[in-house]
């Protein structure tokens, strides 16, 4: 199957959320040829359904996505090409039991040892940074010779470790996942793969006059920060269409993808945030992933939800130290009293609450039509996060149509963040695996509504 061809069907089911990415995942473990040949009616109407060999003449909307894809030209990124290598690489780690028989010690002093060589890659890519906007003489071009070559070799290191320390985070996931309830004898299904890898960055398309979410593609993972802003203006001047290109944290391709340049914290809940999509595709409510903007933000809220707390469980048992202080387990006279605020200081700036009223103020705006008067004040309050030292590139439409799909955050006016805590917490915050095994089934956010209210009732 060509490359483009594996492209436009994994971006197919990425963004229609129809087929379980897992089951395609088990299509590719048969090879090559055989998921060609079984694929190829799958192919052929996805071609017809969506139109692509249509003669006829684009309208406005066809238009403005053509003009689109001629800014973004030769900077998709091919997910179809790369699961096929993914696989084969997880294929091998589970013939030869990557991992196995190692102590909690060992493991602990793996995954240390990888991050440390993480902070180093990232302070040698700082040095080899500065050296090339230094001066051009001899001694300089030595230094960055050396330093060059020092990144290299760790890199190469550190590519040697990963399939090790990905084989053993992957195992201390599973466990607690397991634990939760969330397993069949012992095991996650799916189960946990995930690659540290550096995912795609995402394409988001919004009208000016809603924040909307109406077209999204994924683009090469080294687009740097004034490529992005080039092509986002290109957009905006040829369609009128609000552009936000960004990086992202994770992909619940299978395996799923993390990048590895966040805190241990993070990557603990970010590898179980991604294991809950792949798990929800085999149900109603990730099977609806992309129909709608609620299910969008009720599959994307779920999985912070039950990712944070499966991440908090792992460090828990097997990086207490990580904890942040009030979550360890202390004596009680060693428990810090409650900081007091001093009369009259400024609270602390909170990047959430600031963003979360600049959000309730541009749907105000936009509400009563005001859009170019939105942009002005969005470009304002950008600046404001830049001052208090949050570094926004964009502060658009299309900035809130794609974080505000995670209703937990600050960039989100949706009330399916806090309903979902709230369910959460009434079916007790311990049972991960209730709360996954209600919302599952959710094909809408009434059903979430229904769900809350029967339980609030005490039905």
């Amino acid at each position: 199957m060509s490359s483009k061809v594996h492209e436009r069907l994994s971006d197919i089911l990425r963004w229609s959320g129809q087929i379980p990415q897992f089951v395609l995942a088990l299509y590719a473990l048969q090879g090559r040829v055989s998921a060609t040949r079984s694929l190829l009616p799958i192919l052929i109407a996805a071609a017809i359904t969506l139109g692509f060999a249509g003669s006829s003449a684009p309208n406005d909307h066809q238009a403005r996505f053509q003009a689109i894809g001629v800014v973004v030209a030769g900077r998709g990124f091919s997910l179809g090409g790369w699961e096929w290598q993914a696989l084969g690489e997880k294929a091998r780690a589970w013939f030869d039991r990557t991992g196995a028989g190692l102590t909690v010690e060992q493991e602990r002093a793996l995954v240390f040892g990888y991050f440390d060589g993480v902070a180093e890659v990232r302070r040698l890519e700082d040095r080899v940074n500065r050296l090339v906007s230094a001066s051009n003489e001899a001694a300089s071009n030595e230094s960055l010779a050396q330093a060059r070559e020092q990144l290299a070799a760790l890199r190469a290191q550190q590519q040697q470790r990963r399939p090790l320390v990905e084989a053993v985070i992957q195992r201390q996931v599973a466990e607690l996942l397991a634990e939760a309830g969330m397993g069949i004898a012992g095991t996650p299904a799916p189960p946990v793969n995930f690659t540290f890898t550096e995912p795609p960055q995402i394409l988001i398309i919004s009208p000016r006059q809603e924040i909307r979410n109406v077209y999204a593609q994924m683009l090469a993972p080294d687009i740097d920060s004034a490529e992005a802003h080039d092509k986002e203006a290109a957009i905006v001047e040829q369609t009128n269409l609000s552009a936000y290109i960004t990086k992202i944290g994770g992909m619940a391709a299978y395996p799923t993808m993390v990048i590895d340049r966040g805190s241990l914290t993070w990557v603990f809940s970010t590898v179980a945030h991604e294991w809950v999509h792949n798990y929800l595709t085999l149900f109603p409510l990730g099977m609806r992933f992309g129909s709608s903007p609620e299910l969008t933000t009720l599959n994307e809220t779920v999985a912070d939800i039950i990712g944070d707390e499966v991440g908090r469980r792992v460090l828990a048992r097997y990086y207490p130290e990580l904890l942040p202080p009030e979550e360890r387990i202390q004596k009680p006279e060693e428990q810090p009293d409650e900081p007091l605020l001093e009369p009259g200081r400024p609270r602390p700036f909170d990047f959430n609450r600031e963003m979360r009223e600049t959000r309730l103020r541009v749907d105000e705006l936009l509400a009563s039509g005001h859009y170019e008067t939105a942009e002005q004040y969005m470009e304002a309050r950008r600046r404001f996060f830049v001052a208090n030292g949050y570094h926004l590139r964009v502060l658009n439409q299309a900035y809130f149509a794609f974080h505000g799909s995670y209703a937990t955050g600050g960039a989100s006016s949706s009330p399916i963040g806090p309903q979902l805590q709230e369910l959460q917490r009434i079916k007790t915050p311990e049972d991960i695996a209730g709360f996954l095994h209600t919302v599952r089934w959710f094909t809408s956010a009434a059903d979430l509504e229904r769900a809350l209210c029967g339980m609030q009732n005490g039905e």
